[in-house]
């Protein structure tokens, strides 16, 4: 018996599809629910967008504030939108063309935190929560050094509310709050702490209560007085031992003892001024999930140029002028890196006017 010969493509194509097409019709319920579950799942996904954006987005408590202002001459008026006409809650959706200036802080250890002597062996008042915040000093001239730390400090603050900015910026202020990853609203100012300001000698209950800012961006803090002590060092290798053992793992006895920064006036005179400063990186919280923090160095730099022009300016009264000229050049060096023995220099300024 001969062999019949193979059907041709079109009937095989006839074939498998008369055969799916008998499978659909035998599942069509199957289908609709596979088209309708995505369908569905988009439908609760609009349900729940419109009602995010109708309780949160386009609540009033999550926009800008806004008032009607009337216009001279005009029975209508303008919708006008800003900070002025907002709440603490709605302020933070508002653009911001001039931000709000803010006095500048240091960042000081919590006073459990704190070193108060070379040594870091006196933990007395560290058990009274009244440990002053400790400074070190080092370079060539040790003379000048101790000219520039006995007047890095106020001994007295008078309160000039007429100029509140310019009076609080002339002062040694600090924190102990970290700072943001922006200064549009400085954490320091904004948080419930108190404010503090670093003296030579701090009188009993001194207290100063302020408000800062415009509403409804308006602070009111209450300052008082820390004791700052500056320390003398003899070179920057030992103030590197120094920072190492404040660390909690670089003493047998596990305590943190913390500076607030040290200046190494390396070979500054009259006519230069030649510093590398320490202080404490790790507070920027740079982990690369997060912006990093802003840390509070520049007020460290403009208080040592300060106090050093001042000095220069009264050591040259009488003179011709030739010596009240100062180039200053600074050296922002991370305290941790210095620790380690990895010294890292992050910027360098010089203001060369002479």
């Amino acid at each position: 018996m001969a062999d019949s010969d193979p059907a041709s493509f079109l009937t095989q194509a006839n074939a498998i599809l008369r055969k799916n097409l008998t499978y659909q019709k035998r599942n069509v319920w199957s289908n609709v629910r596979l088209i309708m579950i995505p369908f569905y799942l988009c439908l609760v996904l609009v349900g729940i967008q419109a009602l995010f954006d109708s309780q949160v987005s386009n609540s009033l408590d999550n926009q800008c504030g806004c008032k009607c202002i009337q216009k001279t001459g005009d029975e209508t008026c303008q919708m006008v939108c800003g900070v002025e006409y907002s709440t603490r809650d709605q302020a933070v959706f508002c653009a911001i063309p001039n931000p709000q200036p803010w006095p500048p802080l240091i960042l000081i250890p919590l006073p459990r935190n704190r070193v108060v002597d070379a040594n870091l062996t006196n933990v007395s008042c560290k058990q009274r929560n009244n440990c002053p915040v400790t400074i070190l000093f080092t370079g060539n001239n040790q003379s000048l050094g101790a000219t520039l730390s006995r007047n890095l400090f106020r001994r007295s603050f008078p309160m000039n509310y007429s100029d509140l900015l310019f009076s609080l910026a002339d002062n040694v202020l600090a924190t102990t709050y970290k700072g943001s990853p922006t200064n549009y609203l400085d954490a320091g100012i904004v948080s419930d702490r108190f404010i503090y300001n670093i003296q030579s000698r701090c009188t009993p209950n001194s207290k100063v209560s302020f408000s800062l800012g415009q509403s409804p961006l308006n602070f009111t803090k209450e300052m008082r007085c820390v004791q700052g002590l500056n320390l003398w060092i003899n070179s920057s290798r030992e103030i590197n031992d120094d920072i190492f053992k404040g660390y909690l793992k670089g003493n047998s006895e596990g305590m943190i003892n913390e500076i607030v920064a040290a200046y190494d006036l390396l070979d500054t005179n009259r006519t230069n001024f030649n510093v590398n400063i320490w202080y404490n990186a790790t507070y920027q919280d740079d982990s690369g999930n997060m912006p990093p923090k802003l840390l509070r160095v520049p007020r460290l730099v403009s208080l040592a140029v300060e106090r050093k022009g001042n000095d220069a300016v009264a050591t040259s009264d009488g003179d011709d002028g030739e010596n009240s000229c100062v180039v200053v050049e600074v050296s922002i060096v991370e305290g941790v890196k210095v620790a380690m023995g990895e010294a890292g220099e992050v910027s360098r300024g010089v203001d060369g006017g002479c």
